[in-house]
């Protein structure tokens, strides 16, 4: 089958969600079917193109100039405000050129909506990744005020594009089934069957570079870790709330914990935070190996309220052997068991203190945890698993194309 692949950023290097969706997919279909990615061009420091992969790269040229027209034709096709930042008339030129060779294309994200007519009559598999709608509906519960209509506004557009894009497409996919359940309420039962769930998959064990890949924490002080995009709003709100509302009183009840927040981009609100959270507190931007420091800690932390598809923070943590403590909405991303394949603590300060002082005291359930954190993880993110929904998802959309 020839399948062609369109994505809105450039793949490489695969350090954000979709970026390690699309190598994931590429790494994939390419063993089994004829694959053509079209993606953006390279940016400044980033690689060309792998030499002598198992598939084909065509590239285009954005140009932000583009927005106005975009926005237009956004606002002329009942598309989501944001999309205007996504179309690119030299991806429409390609697509036109490149979709009727192709038998299934795969749209990436709905933010690519915009560009769906000009797949002329080529089917597609929509790869939503998460429920953008879903995203910007939890993030106006907890944003500014000021932000919450517009973001209410946007999150209906966002739903109706998807449940249109869907409609249209030969089938659809997402990362997890929570996203699945919410986007197919809006569907009727037929298109609803078209719609499933391909994880992304993450090894087993993440091994640590230079040193043994899960051992405990060594130090005295139990090191508890706050990972992900601290650029990115879902982590910046868990990690400044957390930091400001359960911090003081973890500290007060045990004064010997560390703290350390890792990840790229630290926003300017992150950065306050960990300037007024004290000297145990300690903040690790753009780390060169996020692996050595999850191996090095107690418990990984994910206090999510809000964001959409699968929380990778707890994937890898589980990866790296350390037990998980995460808020409901976020272990809602993952297949994860609650209270056996990682601790709940609500949104309520006093729970988050109680389920670490629990686990700090009790390292047979941190065991426990991390063991089966680890079985879950191969159970259902291994590359044998994510693999066969691949090629589950994209058979099943290919012969939805071809039945009478």
């Amino acid at each position: 089958m020839r399948i062609l692949l369109v994505t809105s950023r450039y793949p490489w290097p695969p350090r954000r969600g979709d970026q390690i969706r699309a190598v994931q997919a590429l790494d994939v279909l390419a063993g089994e079917h004829e694959v053509t990615l079209l993606a953006p061009e390279p940016g400044d420091g980033q690689p060309p193109p792998p030499a002598g992969a198992p598939f084909r790269v065509e590239l285009y040229r954005p140009r932000p100039a583009a927005f106005l027209p975009g926005l237009a034709r956004a606002v002329l096709h009942r598309q989501p405000l944001q999309s205007a930042l996504f179309y690119q008339p030299d991806l429409g030129r390609r697509l036109r050129e490149l979709a009727p060779r192709a038998d299934l294309g795969i749209l990436q994200l709905v933010r690519l909506a915009i560009h769906r007519e000009d797949f002329g009559t080529a089917p597609i598999l929509v790869d939503l990744i998460d429920s953008l709608a879903l995203n910007l509906a939890r993030r106006a519960a907890v944003d500014r005020a000021w932000l919450r209509p517009l973001l209410r506004l946007e999150a209906r557009r966002l739903a109706a594009a998807e449940r249109r894009l869907v409609a249209q497409a030969a089938g659809a996919i997402v990362v997890c089934d929570r996203d699945r359940q919410v986007l197919i309420e809006g569907l009727s039962p037929e298109v609803a069957t078209r719609v499933s769930a391909v994880h992304l998959a993450v090894p087993e064990r993440l091994e640590m570079a230079g040193g043994p890949p899960d051992g405990p924490n060594r130090e005295e002080a139990p090191v508890l870790a706050l990972t992900g995009n601290l650029g990115y709003f879902v982590n910046v709100d868990a990690a400044t709330w957390w930091l400001t509302e359960v911090w003081p009183l973890l500290r007060e009840a045990h004064p010997d914990v560390r703290v350390v927040v890792a990840g790229d981009r630290p926003a300017r609100a992150v950065r306050r935070a960990v300037a007024g959270a004290g000297p145990r507190v300690q903040l690790l931007a753009a780390p060169p190996d996020l692996r050595a420091i999850l191996a090095r800690a107690t418990l990984a932390l994910a206090p999510l309220r809000c964001g959409s598809g699968v929380p990778v923070k707890i994937l890898e943590a589980w990866a790296a052997g350390v037990p998980v403590v995460a808020t409901p909405w976020a272990a809602a991303g993952t297949t994860g068991r609650p209270g056996e394949d990682l601790k709940i603590a609500g949104e309520q300060p006093r729970e988050w203190v109680e389920a670490i002082l629990s686990l700090l005291d009790d390292p047979e359930a941190r065991e426990r945890l991390r063991d089966n954190g680890r079985r879950r993880l191969a159970a259902d993110y291994s590359r044998a698993v994510v693999r066969g929904q691949w090629l589950g998802a994209v058979e099943a959309g290919f012969a939805g194309t071809t039945t009478p």
